[in-house]
């Protein structure tokens, strides 16, 4: 398969020509693994020599020691959004201005995944990174999370993109001085399926100029599912006792039979079958996952988006990422590497792949 730039990238969503092999299977497989690569200034990833295999990879996040704290940075502003519920729970987030101005650059929020909260080492380090080249960051707190926990009665869950829309219009409104040059969206593992569902359902519309995802679940019944074989049994179990944790948070407005339920769960299916679907309002996890994966919508994103995932991810299998039918939509940019974990591309000079590489898209398409 040959990829051809039609022009350079400005504002517009960029177009590639494809002239299509006979194998139709070889051609999509080529086609996922190098159609980022057009983008000026993504290397494909390579690992560092240390840290081969998903598990290492995955892991590596706790290796993390980012400068970026409230603490070091004095500058740091703090906001609360109250949502519209009566009494109206408040989402929060915090505010790094660019170390560094680089010109007109956009707004980016970044989402964490699940368990995680907007000072999750991840979420500082990739935020330090974009400071760094010229970029504002808000580091974002989902639905109680982080210091959001005390302030929210309701819950989160990753097709609540509602919670998205209030956030962008909220900043659109109130925060103009941030968002004069745009906004841009990264989110990492569950925080990316939120986002490619906004993505989707909002399609032309989109408040976000560009966004980049990494280690999206695209079908969380495969991922649910895949959680629980093997090796992998052992994360299911840590992300199960942090999404407990934040769920049992003392402001959550919960029944005592969903309390008890919640502490007698096994798995991160259980939880979302017995307690997230119903308090939902959907018939199981089966419902439930169907309904809020991203896999089915991607077709429906306007907006320039990165793909990042590793075929070696022990969280999210690679069938689901090579099952889509990329060449169909334009605005999107899959990139499948051979390596990197979950949400880690921890690389040969030992920093995180995945951040130089949004920096790279933001920069080219922006």
């Amino acid at each position: 398969m040959i990829l051809e730039r039609n022009a350079a990238i400005n504002h517009e969503i960029p177009i590639f020509e494809i002239e299509t092999m006979p194998d139709d299977e070889t051609n999509r497989e080529h086609r996922v693994t190098v159609a980022a690569d057009q983008i000026e200034g993504i290397d494909s990833f390579q690992p560092h020599p240390l840290c081969r295999g998903g598990w290492l990879q995955t892991i590596s996040v706790k290796w993390l020691n980012p400068q970026l704290s409230l603490d070091t940075r004095p500058d740091a502003i703090g906001i609360s959004v109250p949502d519209d519920h009566t009494p109206p729970d408040e989402l929060s987030g915090y505010y790094f201005p660019a170390t560094d101005k680089r010109g007109d650059k956009p707004l980016v929020t970044v989402f964490h995944g699940m368990g995680g909260h907007a000072l999750s080492r991840y979420m500082r380090s990739l935020g330090q990174r974009l400071n760094t080249n010229g970029y504002d960051v808000l580091l974002w707190n989902h639905r109680g999370a982080g210091r959001s926990a005390s302030k929210c009665a309701r819950f989160h869950h990753p097709g609540l993109t509602a919670d998205v829309c209030h956030l962008t219009e909220h900043l659109k409104a109130e925060r103009p001085e941030w968002t004069r040059n745009g906004l841009a969206c990264v989110a990492f593992s569950l925080g990316a399926n939120l986002l490619l569902k906004y993505l989707a359902e909002s399609g032309a519309d989109s408040d976000f100029n560009a966004a980049v995802s990494v280690s999206a679940p695209l079908d969380m019944e495969v991922t649910s599912k895949n959680l629980r074989t093997g090796s992998n049994y052992a994360f299911d179990q840590y992300l199960l006792n942090k999404q407990r944790d934040e769920l049992l948070r003392s402001s959550a407005e919960l029944t005592d039979e969903e309390r008890s339920t919640l502490k007698s769960v096994s798995s991160v299916w259980e939880l979302d079958d017995q307690f997230t679907a119903p308090r939902f309002g959907y018939d199981g996890a089966k419902d439930y996952y169907a309904e809020n994966s991203a896999v089915d919508s991607m077709q429906s994103i306007r907006t320039p988006t990165l793909l990042l995932h590793a075929k070696d991810d022990p969280v999210v299998v690679p069938e689901v990422f090579e099952g889509i039918e990329w060449e169909k939509n334009d605005a999107l940019y899959p990139m499948l590497c051979e390596s990197g974990g979950h949400t880690g591309f921890f690389d040969q000079s030992r920093r995180r792949w995945h951040e130089s590489a949004t920096i790279a898209f933001f920069d080219s398409v922006l």
